[in-house]
């Protein structure tokens, strides 16, 4: 949904059409200014983005991130201070925190990196801000032990540095 003015009088536009794809979504400002979508794909259980082509996004380019096993469910983008989207989210095969770095702007590929793994299932309902430093601070739950868990990445590729 595209506010018009101040009263948030909207615009809703389908992103990505297909049944089954959409749940999971957050979204940031491109440094394009243009709107950037990461989202789970049901069907193909598959983390995806979609990089809006203008202002209100009713078109927009789709990319597949990653489609390794179950990927992709509790997505969370943020504009990175290197210029490219960090996306933290779940990988249910494995049970890991991962994210993926993107290479362009636009978020049409990435390097996906596995964040926590150290213990059995991690990762679900993750939050992604960027901190001071320029990298990654993900906030995700153990739910193994019932803990909130907390990793910075040190690198903007996000390999760890500290788990909390």
């Amino acid at each position: 949904v595209h506010c018009g003015n101040v009263s948030c009088t909207a615009t809703s536009t389908s992103v990505h059409d297909t049944p089954d794809i959409g749940t999971f979504t957050s979204i940031t400002t491109g440094t394009d200014g243009l709107g950037l979508v990461s989202y789970y794909d049901t069907t193909n259980s598959a983390l995806k983005v979609a990089h809006c082509i203008n202002a209100a996004c009713s078109t927009s380019t789709q990319a597949t991130l990653d489609s390794t096993g179950m990927v992709g469910t509790y997505t969370s983008i943020a504009q990175g201070a290197d210029g490219l989207p960090l996306i933290a989210y779940y990988d249910a095969t494995n049970q890991d925190l991962k994210v993926a770095h993107c290479t362009t702007t636009t978020c049409t590929a990435a390097i996906t990196t596995v964040v926590d793994s150290t213990i059995t299932n991690v990762g679900e309902y993750a939050s992604l801000v960027i901190g001071v430093d320029g990298y990654g601070l993900i906030t995700y739950a153990d739910t193994t032990s019932s803990d909130l868990r907390a990793t910075h990445c040190s690198s903007f590729f996000c390999t760890p540095n500290q788990r909390g």
